[in-house]
């Protein structure tokens, strides 16, 4: 007769847990700390991370989308001038006009790709021109290069325009806390089992016919008791 699943589970589970009180403490310290990291983790960049970049993605696009109409209504030199001058003053934007250039082809992917996405997704509603951008190429600063009449539009932008980067950091201390806790923890449970292991080991001698040889008990109050009741 066949098993029901969540038996087969449940068997399937059990044989592959670590069997010694030491592996079993063990787990049972590691494994909520990790799930705990895991889930603020991935809360944290697919609510608060990600939509602090889609509002900061949105307000640059909107930025470069205003420059490039700018420049489409006036493209003299003179009226150049005054656009980069307006856009680094007031927006902190860097502008330069490419003359009988293309678009070059799409740069590597970000390594955390919700970046790029936020951003393509936000110049693709504010732009009606091609456009192409790369965020890895300068650690500050974020490249974004519109197609407008005659050449290029090339846009410079400080990178916290665009990607909150403070939420790495975030991610890094609270590892590094982790860590540091977790470590903790493991070296007090240490303790407590290794009493627990003499004392066993000790009952199996004595069990066995052996002499188990010179006994203290220590550990906690109940490891105590237990190793004097062996002693007694």
């Amino acid at each position: 007769m066949a098993l029901p699943r969540r038996l087969q589970l449940f068997r399937f589970l059990k044989g592959r847990l670590p069997t010694s009180l030491w592996g079993r403490s063990l787990l049972i310290i590691v494994l909520p700390v990790a799930i705990m990291q895991i889930a603020v983790t991935y809360v944290f960049f697919d609510v608060h991370w990600q939509q602090v970049n889609a509002h900061l993605s949105e307000g640059l696009a909107g930025e470069v989308a205003w420059a490039a109409a700018s420049f489409q209504d006036d493209p003299s030199p003179a009226g150049l001038q005054r656009l980069a001058r307006r856009a680094e003053q007031s927006l902190n934007l860097s502008i330069a006009f490419q003359e009988d250039a293309e678009l070059p082809p799409r740069s590597r992917p970000n390594l955390f790709i919700a970046v790029d996405r936020a951003l393509d997704r936000a110049l693709s509603d504010r732009l009606d021109q091609p456009f192409w951008f790369d965020t890895t190429h300068y650690p500050a600063f974020v490249d974004i290069r519109v197609a407008v009449q005659g050449g290029v539009l090339r846009v410079i932008a400080p990178r916290d325009r665009a990607i909150a980067t403070r939420g790495h950091i975030f991610i890094l201390w609270m590892t590094i806390a982790t860590v540091l806790l977790t470590s903790v923890a493991v070296l007090f449970i240490r303790n407590q089992v290794r009493a627990i292991e003499r004392l066993a080991d000790a009952a199996d001698i004595l069990g066995k016919g052996g002499d188990p040889g010179p006994f203290k008990p220590y550990g906690a109050r109940e490891v105590r008791l237990a190793a004097q009741a062996f002693l007694a």
